[in-house]
């Protein structure tokens, strides 16, 4: 560099010419001189005041940096919103592994939540436990995605590298994406995946137009159709045959109404076998409420089916003689008398007794009277006609219903054949058995209008053949019995009864014979004044349920039942609950649900202490309702049980629907056994079928010892019975109580 003149070292004009070089470098960098610095002499370069030119050009560089570092500042801060609002974290490391960026998601996932200021430039082994991760991620920064876990945490990592100007690799920055609830969502769909596959129940899924476009495992195995031979068919491909259009549209009718259908159906497989299914179709719907697919639920039911035919056999048919028992023929003789009231027709009945059957089967045993029971039945059912029900009542007892032209004379007829025949004898087991028969016969409707009073009047007529010398028959008359013109009194001393108060409860124990406690009570009505006749509840119940009275009359036992718990509980008796009998007529009042409730609150008693018992013909006889009625009870802890199970008739797959705790095994199943084998197979079929419907079983009528021994053999641990206690009265049952734990 040349040194500057100064005016001692040389003239002004040297000076002068000096510092104009000088300026017009300055001018020609800056650009702002108005003129050619040649156009210029030295006279007007003073004018144009250059200095100042220059100072201003400085100022307005320095104003435009001002401006330009402002921008970047808030581009800076603008990039900083942006990276720190994502949803993902972002970490710039240079070459050294030393973090050069990163936003806020990252300082929380990776850096402790620190601060910025305290990770950038440092070494991401001194600030992230989690640096031989980044470090790896690094390695790989190829542009590509793949997954890894960083902490327990599962990610989607993108990583690139960032390159100087002159093409080489700088930097290296790393996305990372949380894909927890996406692994989440995936594990759950792979869960559904092998439910789907493994689930025991078929599973059909249909498009909207009932294209079938999914199949699970178990419908190839229920129908035996392959998943491409289904694919792209309709449903309707299933159809055995044996329903009518109507059963089908009621389906879609359903459907249409409550986007949902459940109920047994036959469909046919490939092999054209018909398989018994119980099916759940729902419909599915998107977000604007179209619809979009079906799901069809089905299971094989055969096994459930076989079991119910085989349980109801057993409850409606004698095993020895393969007769119907007294269960079946008296729904049939209910039946009969409904067609015959309906079509004007006459009805007979024949009630046989064998005479003379006691001594043999106390002498030669039960052995041969079992076999003159079979052979007996065999020349019975000989002699009766195609249309006519044979059926045995039990022991030595037989019943013959004639529907078909039936009258005094073919009635008569019959029954002299009956008797001829029974006098022939019997060979069995090599040896000439003698017996005979008494016979009583009564017609529908000039000698009873109902089953109960064409049974009872038979009865009478057969005592009165036994009394004019055996071997015959007789024809009821109504001098045989009172009890039918004592009806009208009946039902007069039962209304006073009702609006006197004159019933009490008395209570049976129902006792847990494993722990040998009792653990439960069943409340029943008494009548202490009841009129002759009328002493015991299935001679006025019946009465009171035609009559209505049964109404105000259950409210009155449901009340009664929960105060007594609620004064036991205050003098530190506890049971598990205490049940009390419900009939057909209480369960139809459209508020029974609510007055069940509301006795339930008024009392302060919790709803598991409570039980009502329901017989079997009672929820048959309409299932929608009773299951609504016991879901409403159920929904307050209130049990149910079903009395005298394997009476009536009922629908296996319809009480899997229902909330039912205890399957009660009436107590003529009970009566005989552990000899009788029919009775000891039914109650272990009860019990069997109770367990696998996740139910409890309790018998009644226990009598003996070896009658306990065999169910708890069998896996029924409840009872109650007058091996224990007969029903007492509050006190008396209060101190049974007491005296037995």
């Amino acid at each position: 560099m040349q040194p500057v003149p100064t005016a001692d070292t040389v003239g002004n004009a040297e000076l002068i010419r000096y510092i104009r070089a000088k300026i017009d470098q300055l001018l020609v960098v800056m650009g702002s001189l108005p003129l050619r610095p040649e156009e210029l002499d030295d006279t007007q370069l003073i004018a144009l005041d250059p200095i100042g030119i220059i100072a201003d050009s400085f100022a307005e560089v320095i104003a435009h940096l001002n401006a330009t570092n402002k921008r970047l500042d808030l581009a800076r801060n603008e990039i900083r919103t942006i990276l720190d609002t994502l949803g993902a974290a972002v970490v710039v490391l240079d070459l050294d592994d030393h973090v050069e960026d990163c936003n806020r998601l990252a300082l929380d996932w990776f850096f402790g939540g620190g601060d910025r200021d305290l990770v950038l430039g440092h070494p991401a082994t001194e600030v992230c436990t989690c640096a031989a991760a980044l470090g790896e991620v690094r390695s790989r920064a190829d542009g590509s995605s793949h997954t890894t876990s960083i902490h327990g945490r599962d990610v989607q990592v993108v990583a690139s590298k960032i390159c100087d100007d002159a093409g080489q690799h700088a930097q290296t920055v790393m996305l990372f994406t949380d894909i927890g609830e996406q692994k989440t969502i995936e594990r759950h769909l792979q869960l559904y995946a092998e439910v789907f596959s493994h689930i025991g129940e078929g599973i059909m899924i249909t498009d909207a137009d009932n294209r079938i476009i999914e199949i699970n495992d178990a419908v190839s195995r229920i129908t035996g159709y392959a998943r491409d031979e289904l694919i792209g068919e309709k449903p309707g491909k299933l159809k055995s045959g044996l329903h009518e259009p109507t059963f089908y549209a009621g389906i879609w009718r359903t459907l249409r109404a409550q986007g949902y259908w459940q109920g047994e159906m036959f469909d046919r497989t490939r092999d054209g076998h018909v398989v018994p299914l119980l099916q759940t179709i729902s419909e599915v719907r998107n977000a604007d409420g179209q619809l979009t697919h079906r799901i069809a639920v089905m299971a094989d039911i055969s096994s459930m089916k076989e079991a119910q035919t085989r349980l109801d056999f057993l409850a409606h048919h004698d095993v020895l003689t393969a007769l119907p028992n007294r269960l079946l023929f008296s729904d049939r003789l209910h039946h009969a008398i409904e067609r015959a009231q309906r079509d004007k027709l006459a009805l007979a009945l024949l009630f046989i007794d064998l005479d003379r059957f006691k001594n043999i089967n106390d002498s030669l045993g039960h052995h041969v009277g079992d076999l003159l029971l079979i052979e007996a039945s065999r020349r019975l059912k000989s002699l009766a006609r195609r249309a006519d029900t044979v059926a045995r009542f039990g022991g030595d007892e037989f019943v013959v219903l004639m529907e078909s032209g039936a009258t005094h004379d073919s009635a008569t007829r019959l029954a002299d054949k009956i008797v001829v025949a029974f006098k022939q004898p019997f060979t069995v087991t090599g040896t000439e058995l003698h017996i005979g028969c008494s016979i009583g016969i009564t017609l529908y409707p000039d000698d009873g209008t109902d089953a109960v009073s064409m049974l009872k009047n038979a009865d009478a007529a057969m005592y009165r053949a036994k009394e004019s010398g055996r071997d015959g028959h007789y024809r009821y008359t109504a001098e045989l019995s009172a009890a039918t013109n004592s009806k009208f009194e009946l039902d007069n001393a039962l209304r006073a009864a009702v609006r006197d108060g004159a019933f009490e409860l008395h209570y049976q124990p129902i006792v847990d014979i494993k722990r040998g406690e009792v653990i439960a009570c069943e409340a029943l009505l008494r009548w202490p004044q009841a009129p002759a006749g009328a002493r015991t509840p299935d001679l006025f119940v019946p009465v009171a349920e035609e009559t209505r009275l049964i109404v105000p009359l259950g409210h009155w036992v449901v009340r009664e039942a929960l105060a007594r718990m609620k004064a036991w509980q205050a003098e530190g008796l506890y049971l598990d609950y205490i049940s009390v009998n419900i009939s057909a007529v209480q369960m139809a009042q459209p508020d029974f649900p609510d007055s069940i409730i509301a006795l339930l609150l008024e009392s302060g008693v919790a709803g598991h202490h409570l039980q009502i018992e329901l017989t079997e013909n009672v929820l048959m006889g309409n299932i929608d309702l009773c299951s609504w009625v016991l879901t409403q009870l159920r929904e307050h802890g209130i049990r149910t049980a079903i009395d005298d199970f394997g009476t009536g008739y009922s629908s296996l797959a319809y009480l899997k629907r229902l909330p039912i705790d205890n399957l009660k095994i009436d107590r003529s199943f009970i009566r005989d056994i552990p000899e009788d084998p029919n009775d000891c197979a039914i109650a272990a079929a009860v019990v069997s079928l109770a367990r696998t419907l996740g139910m409890d079983t309790i018998a009644e009528g226990i009598e003996t010892m070896e009658q306990q021994n065999y169910l708890a053999r069998i896996g029924c641990d409840k009872v109650q019975g007058y091996l224990h206690s007969r029903p007492l009265p509050a006190a008396d049952f209060v101190a049974y109580v007491r005296q037995h734990r």
